[in-house]
């Protein structure tokens, strides 16, 4: 818990502070692996003058022994050890996988040299050829016999008995076909990186084939160090525009055969998930472009080397009339029985058992929203999950038994609760927070019951303890007859009630989001009660379209995004303008990414509530952003051309009256430099003032070195003389 200070009696924040310093650095517990036992975890940490990868028990906490030294990665001819910041072990935990001079590619992926330790013989191997191009995704097949990586966009076998290499697929390149790794789009929209599965007894492997030649290219200027930019071409589907041609394959390795899947009828299907079964069938998710259909698949493969195709038996199937989400709880059972997912279709998202065969039974039911499916904890037979059943804007790690009967609370309630499970799901980590309480990482017991706390963060909050820091309210406004928004509020030090304040709304309020949520607000929470020292009340509710309030709630955005949105925003405005705290002259609005798309809007068809706007990285306009993200809300755009002009930012400028300021990276490959170029093309064409910041070289999140320092000082001063 954070002490408040009386005003008067702390030290003043500063940007310098909150984004140049380790003052409020938060202390977490990561890049633990646990152990096939269940009972033990692995971590790199420091044992004298060297790093080391060590074995811990969960119980305990003790260290146990040291797997490997760093000392002992020197591959041969060179002096310097590998790092040991990426690794991962082979499924019988005798091998090690280690990633060396790693190099991001987009968001999630990366490209980097591999190494292959043996613990027995302690020998290290390099996994290919090193004169060749770095490698993508490597990783052991489950008994350790064999690995798989990408390079050069084709996928390749190691036999790593002899490290002889075979090449899987001969037609990748660069910008044309992908094998076994996904396009942009791919990874960034359904989180899918690596386009392979093996199979349980490592002698097949699955494999998804892009063919990204029809896709349109995006470019980007460099310029950073260079006399001339260079130019950066990558394939960037627009709404409406071609995407990949994707095709499903399984490699069987004994006989050297490759088998197409076929993927049915559907013209322009998406593959967002693929993998095996624990009995050795392949299975994939199938989705239609529009994404409002989702059906998953197992498949029957003939003996390789026959001309019998593949059979697919269909498993499961789901339509709605708005989408249906791809996420990760889907979750087969090792008896081969059937599998868990999520699904909306009862108005909130709830657990579902489907055994191959039989119909779908939910496991949880109610006026609530299932955030997360953890797992299956297979020794006691349960579903282990997070959800906002106490509240929508908390998160709670709860168990549920396959039969449905008797939902257990694992996490203390309320807040926001974070669970990283165990092999086995024997113990789990818990990292908890609340919008007053600093985040406290504990170890827990199979059924909850608390072992040990971890990290409390007491250094944290003693050091937020010599600032003014406000507490974050709660607080619920009723905008429209029927419609209340929940939030959290933030006073100036020195508040009274009949003063009026300026007020700047922060929010995202993207699909599913929960920006309101009841969570420890980090360097941003801070850099808000540094605003709130300043004078401002800082306030911040979840609009219709966003999550935890069931299906309807979400789903009433789809075909129009922006406008409910927005009607939400100003009506919290209006609201906010009515009470005697707040001078209704002086409301202020900012956003990132979906946030600044709000702001933009705000700003313009709010242009009689809202003062100021502040825009980072902001769409513009639907038509520029990919396929798969906003189709999936608004359709294509040659069927709902109003729905994406209607509620455009560039098609409102006209109505501009307040203070906006636009900022944007150059070299943002999600969100692209595009978008504000067209921002700014309306605004000179309607004769409209305003301020605009680029950052060169800096993607979607706008970091590295000052740059935040620089992003949110620039900000501040920006709000100080503006609102």
């Amino acid at each position: 818990m954070v002490t408040h200070a009386r005003p008067g009696s702390h030290k003043v924040l500063t940007n310098e502070v909150i984004w140049a310093s380790r003052t409020f650095s938060t202390e977490m517990v990561g890049g633990l692996a646990s152990m096939n036992d269940g009972e033990h975890y692995t971590v790199v940490e420091r044992d004298g003058d060297e790093m080391v990868l060590a074995r811990h028990a969960y119980r305990t906490g003790a260290k146990v022994d040291i797997i490997v030294r760093q000392s002992e990665l020197k591959p041969s001819g060179t002096g310097d050890p590998l790092g040991l910041d990426s690794y991962s072990f082979s499924g019988d935990e005798k091998k090690l996988m280690i990633a060396d001079d790693e190099e991001p590619i987009y968001r999630y992926s990366s490209a980097a040299y591999h190494h292959v330790f043996d613990r027995d013989t302690r020998r290290l191997v390099p996994l290919t050829d090193v004169t060749k191009s770095k490698q993508r995704l490597a990783t052991f097949s489950p008994d350790g016999s064999k690995a798989a990586f990408v390079r050069d966009n084709d996928l390749y076998v190691v036999d790593l008995a002899n490290m002889a290499e075979t090449r899987v697929t001969h037609d990748g390149a660069w910008n044309k076909v992908i094998n076994g790794a996904t396009d942009w789009v791919y990874e960034e929209e359904f989180t899918l990186v690596q386009g392979y599965a093996w199979s349980p007894d490592g002698s097949k492997i699955l494999y998804l084939r892009s063919d990204e030649t029809a896709v349109p290219e995006f470019d980007m200027a460099m310029y950073q160090g260079r006399l001339y930019p260079s130019e950066y071409r990558f394939k960037y589907p627009k709404a409406g525009e071609a995407n990949s041609v994707v095709s499903l394959h399984v490699y069987d390795i004994p006989s050297g055969t490759t088998t197409g899947i076929p993927l049915g009828t559907e013209q322009e299907a998406y593959v967002p998930r693929l993998g095996f079964t624990a009995k050795g069938e392949p299975w994939f998710m199938r989705m239609n472009r529009l994404q409002n259909e989702k059906l998953i698949f197992t498949v029957k493969l003939p003996p390789p080397g026959t001309r019998t195709l593949p059979g697919l038996q269909e498993v499961y199937r789901e339509k709605s009339n708005t989408y249906v989400e791809v996420t990760d709880d889907l979750h087969f059972l090792e008896d081969g029985s059937g599998f868990v997912l999520t699904s909306e279709q009862s108005g909130w998202n709830h657990i579902y058992h489907v055994p191959f065969g039989g119909k779908p039974k939910a496991l949880t039911t109610g006026a609530w929203d299932v955030l997360e499916v953890k797992g299956i904890d297979e020794r006691n037979k349960r579903v282990v999950f997070t959800a906002a059943k106490s509240g929508i804007r908390n998160a709670d790690v709860l168990a549920v038994p396959l039969s449905g009967k008797g939902i257990v609370q694992l996490s203390p309630a309320g807040g926001t609760n974070n669970a990283e499970f165990s092999t086995g799901f024997r113990y789990f980590i818990n990292t908890r927070s609340t919008n007053n309480d600093v985040p406290v990482v504990t170890l827990h017991d199979a059924n909850g019951k608390l072992l040990k706390t971890l990290k409390d963060n007491a250094a944290l909050a003693e050091a937020m303890r010599a600032y003014a820091i406000q507490p974050v309210l709660d607080f619920a406004a009723e905008v429209s007859p029927g419609l209340t928004l929940h939030g959290w509020m933030i006073r100036p030090p020195d508040f009274q009630e009949n003063r009026r304040y300026p007020v700047l709304i922060t929010q995202y309020s993207g699909p599913n989001s929960n920006d309101g949520a009841n969570r420890f607000g980090g360097r941003n929470g801070l850099w808000y009660q540094m605003l709130a020292q300043k004078g401002y009340v800082v306030v911040c509710a979840d609009p219709r379209g966003t999550g935890r309030r069931g299906r309807d709630f979400r789903h009433i955005t789809y075909g129009q995004l922006g406008k409910y949105e927005v009607e939400d925003h100003i009506a919290l405005a209006k609201w906010l303008q009515q009470q005697p705290y707040v001078d209704p002259a002086r409301i202020g609005i900012w956003g990132w990414s979906y946030g600044g798309y709000m702001s933009s809007l705000c700003i313009t068809k709010g242009a009689d509530v809202f003062k100021a706007a502040i825009a980072v990285a902001p769409v513009t306009n639907w038509r520029y952003y990919d396929t798969i993200y906003t189709e999936r809300y608004m359709g294509l755009p040659q069927d709902n051309p109003s729905g994406y002009d209607d509620n455009s930012p560039i098609n409102h400028v006209d109505k501009l009256k307040g203070n906006y300021l636009l900022v944007h990276g150059l070299a943002d490959d999600n969100v692209h430099y595009q978008n504000a170029a067209e921002m700014v093309n309306a605004l000179v064409r309607h004769n409209k003032q305003f301020d605009q910041f680029v950052y060169p070289d800096r993607n979607h999140g706008i970091y590295g070195g000052n740059t935040r320092l620089h992003l949110f000082e620039m900000m501040t001063e920006w709000l100080e003389r503006k609102l």
